[in-house]
């Protein structure tokens, strides 16, 4: 008994110990558009320039956005950084359909991708944005609008 008692108390001293923001973020939000509206579920990928963890989050009905450092708490932020700024969203034919429904309505054909953002923003080099710093003691709210034309 005496055992079990020690190993718990060290159980929860290991998660009482946990960091949990490990690796340093910052909160970060704001507002995507697309044509002067919001699009829920534009994916918001922050590219750290000359660095290797990125941020990413998804807009909601409204456009707004936060972001998650992949390992940290979710809706945390990003690392303090100057990031490459991209945008993805597409929709795909049958997408909805298990795959018995799918090959049964559409068989083998492959199915119509729709780009609802442009792919531009895909890529920093076509997307036309410029990059952003996230820096600590600073508000951290990014506002993009986007167009399809």
């Amino acid at each position: 008994m005496k055992h079990i008692i020690i190993l718990l108390l060290l159980c929860f001293a290991a998660i009482g110990c946990n960091n949990p923001n490990p690796f340093g973020t910052i909160k970060v939000s704001g507002t995507v558009l697309l044509d002067g509206n919001p699009v829920q579920g534009i994916s918001v990928n922050f590219n750290p320039v000359g660095g290797d963890i990125s941020a990413g989050g998804l807009t909601d009905d409204t456009g707004k956005y936060t972001l998650t450092t992949g390992g940290a708490t979710v809706g945390g932020g990003a690392i303090p950084g100057e990031y490459n700024v991209t945008f993805s969203k597409v929709e795909i034919e049958g997408a909805e359909l298990d795959m018995d429904e799918y090959l049964k309505k559409f068989g083998d054909r492959q199915p119509k991708i729709t780009y609802v953002v442009p792919q531009k923003y895909e890529d920093v080099k076509t997307s036309g944005i410029a990059s952003v710093k996230v820096e600590k003691g600073e508000k951290n709210i990014f506002n993009f609008e986007l167009t399809t034309k």
